[in-house]
């Protein structure tokens, strides 16, 4: 439970300047829970192995041993699509997830299908 202790000063009504402490004590658990809940940031939930997702690429990298590929993460699982571009759209289905050594992020090995497109394929695994 947290105590939040407050210190106000009291002037007596004569000419007198005599002040006086006073202590008061407030309880807010609920208060407390509330500015820790806007505190902490809302996350989105990882994908799961078997799902289906639409995922929009959010960025474009390029690596000397892939090539070229589209990254976008569900939750904090990454997905990397071979030459994809930013903005466009595909659809995911997570076939593993797993650590990928290099940057130490979870990634997901995943067939796509765009939408709205030609493009089909495996996603990048992880190494």
């Amino acid at each position: 439970m947290l105590r939040l202790f407050f210190t106000t000063t009291a002037v007596l009504p004569r000419a007198s300047t005599t002040v006086l402490p006073r202590a008061s004590t407030a309880v807010l658990p609920l208060a407390f829970t509330a500015v820790l809940a806007l505190a902490a940031p809302a996350m989105a939930q990882d994908a799961e192995v078997g799902q289906e997702y639409e995922i929009t690429i959010a960025t474009e990298e390029e690596n000397q041993y892939v090539g070229p590929y589209g990254q976008v993460r569900i939750g904090s699982i990454v997905v990397q699509v071979p030459n994809a571009k930013a903005e466009e759209r595909y659809t995911v289905t997570i076939t593993a997830i797993r650590l990928n050594q290099y940057s130490g992020d979870r990634q997901a090995s995943c067939t796509f299908e765009q939408i709205g497109g030609d493009r089909e394929g495996m996603c990048l695994p992880a190494p």
